[in-house]
């Protein structure tokens, strides 16, 4: 019996030990700290940011608390125009308000993780917090299972704050013009990841992601300088790759619940592929490049 526990003793002590190494916290220049979570090939911070500065400690001036009132903070974080989270960048994976090393999420960065977890009508419900005790009734889905802990912040319009309790709104580093962006949202009443394109000056929150993160790279001037044309498309398209990429390089299609399709080889810096035989409607392309993973989305007529 003594045997037994002294095994059961050293089990538990040695899953401790994996959990400590596996586990990680990110500290803000404000001295905020937050806990993260990996999910799938990202990694992302569990919490909204609550920064007041940049990483450089020049203050941040278009950030808020929900309803001006600092209470709200600890729980939900602070709400961000786009430029103001962004550093006035416009560039898609800009660090903006982020720690150092970590970076604003790009729209395609988003649409991995919903497929990641089944695709985004069920996805919402994957990455909200459970319970109704933060969230309105019903909470539909919400089963957290990813460990994201997604919270409902609610937000800032042109005019007054609101939905606190019932919405998340988070923005993407993608801007679409020069005073709309995208953004993601997730509800009381559905388990859906929901894409919404709007103005850049209302106030949403921030969740951050890591650099150089296995499988999503950050890297957003090569990530531009990969086209694929058109978009939407029939049954060619035709990928155009900058001149200094190393060929061959692979293009992995999948679904949007991440079933992988088909892998095609490009061998030329511009190339025709035929995708006659892929099924319409959204199709995710990952290019593997160097250990690194560019995604582009297309639409398949």
């Amino acid at each position: 019996m003594k045997k037994h526990y002294k095994q059961l003793s050293i089990a538990i002590m040695f899953l401790f030990i994996i959990g400590t190494l596996f586990s990680q916290t990110v500290t803000d220049y404000d001295g905020n700290v937050y806990n993260t979570v990996t999910i799938g090939e990202q990694t992302w911070l569990k919490e909204n940011l609550k920064s007041l500065h940049y990483s450089d400690g020049t203050e941040i001036t278009e950030v808020w608390a929900y309803e001006n009132n600092e209470s709200n903070v600890g729980t939900y974080g602070r709400l961000y125009t786009w430029n103001g989270a962004m550093n006035y960048s416009t560039t898609e994976g800009a660090q903006g308000v982020c720690p150092t090393g970590w970076h604003i999420p790009t729209d395609a960065e988003w649409t991995a993780l919903g497929t990641h977890l089944g695709g985004d009508n069920i996805a919402g419900g994957k990455l909200k917090s459970t319970g109704t005790n933060l969230w309105k009734s019903p909470n539909t889905g919400a089963t957290n299972e990813s460990g994201m802990t997604i919270l409902p912040a609610g937000e800032y319009d042109d005019t007054h704050f609101q939905e606190l309790g019932e919405y998340a709104v988070i923005w993407s580093s993608t801007e679409t013009s020069s005073s709309w962006c995208k953004y993601r949202y997730l509800a009381y009443n559905d388990a859906g990841l929901h894409t919404y394109n709007y103005y850049k000056n209302f106030r949403y929150s921030v969740r951050c992601i890591k650099n150089e993160t296995t499988g999503i790279n950050r890297r957003s001037d090569l990530n531009q300088k990969i086209i694929i044309s058109p978009n939407p498309a029939d049954n060619t398209i035709i990928v155009q790759l900058p001149k200094n990429i190393n060929l061959p390089v692979n293009i992995n299609f999948y679904n949007t619940l991440g079933k992988l399709l088909k892998t095609i080889p490009v061998l030329s810096n511009n190339s025709t592929i035929d995708i006659s035989d892929l099924p319409k409607g959204i199709i995710i392309q990952k290019i593997n490049y160097k250990g690194n993973i560019f995604i582009k989305k297309l639409i398949k007529n």
